[in-house]
């Protein structure tokens, strides 16, 4: 990759797209979003990033593929305007390897004539309720006003740093001649939590016009949830008796991988 990271894609062609990413973080509200929608909705993959930033650690499945760490866009006409989903096993575990892969991604999506850029994660408050609120925080206040309008009604009280490409998509942006939005959604910070990728769902289906079934959302959640939890235990077996530590590694390292952005 000669040090950086490198898109294989194949031609689209693209009528004003806007640019949607949910990336693992609290909560894994913003990666569950996206991932339903696109399930849902039978968007296209069109591309896959490759990057040297992501772990050095491959997946040997059961079928016995090899699985290398990426993020993946889709394609769907949604109304009168295509999208760009963009979804992903984990985040750059550095800093530099966060900007370098931001920076891709926003090269290709200006190369595809795109204009808006809307990242979403959660947003921890402790306890939370079903009814959950989303922030948001943009370089521009009419992309704010649209979102407010889609239903992002919530108010910041204070200065929060937004860690992780969820921010740094949308804020780059700006220097692409696009427009960015970071949308936030209260979770109670630790889990995997259905309730705040819902309310991502309902608020992107006003913004698009259109409806996703969002019955099954949940139920995924939990069932993920409980994966999670049998992967930690295993680390922690694997951790306390003697074994390949190659094999240690590779879970510890997606675990640790998932559990670092916001």
């Amino acid at each position: 990759m000669k040090g950086g990271s490198r898109i294989t894609r194949k031609a689209v062609k693209l009528k004003n797209p806007v640019l949607i990413a949910g990336l693992p973080g609290i909560g894994f509200v913003g990666k569950m979003a996206v991932d339903h929608i696109v399930g849902t909705a039978k968007a296209e993959h069109f591309a896959t990033l490759y990057s040297p930033h992501f772990p050095n650690q491959v997946l040997a499945m059961k079928s016995g593929a090899l699985k290398p760490f990426t993020m993946k866009f889709y394609a769907k006409r949604l109304g009168k305007r295509d999208y760009v989903f963009l979804r992903g096993d984990l985040q750059p575990i550095t800093v530099e390897g966060q900007y370098e892969v931001s920076a891709r991604i926003l090269s290709l999506f200006d190369d595809l004539g795109g204009k808006d850029v809307i990242a979403m994660a959660g947003y921890a408050v402790g306890k939370t309720d079903d009814k959950r609120g989303i922030y948001c925080a943009g370089t521009s206040k009419k992309f704010n006003g649209e979102m407010r309008k889609a239903g992002a009604t919530k108010s910041f009280e204070k200065i929060i740093p937004v860690v992780g490409m969820a921010g740094l998509l949308p804020a780059l942006a700006r220097g692409y001649g696009m427009r960015g939005a970071c949308l936030l959604v209260e979770t109670n910070g630790s889990g995997i939590d259905g309730k705040g990728a819902k309310a991502l769902v309902e608020l992107l289906a006003r913004y698009t016009g259109q409806k996703f079934d969002t019955k099954l959302l949940e139920k995924r959640a939990a069932k993920a949830e409980a994966e999670l939890h049998k992967m930690e235990q295993q680390v922690r077996m694997a951790q306390q008796s003697p074994a390949p530590a190659q094999a240690v590694d590779a879970d510890q390292t997606r675990l640790d991988a998932t559990r670092y952005i916001r």
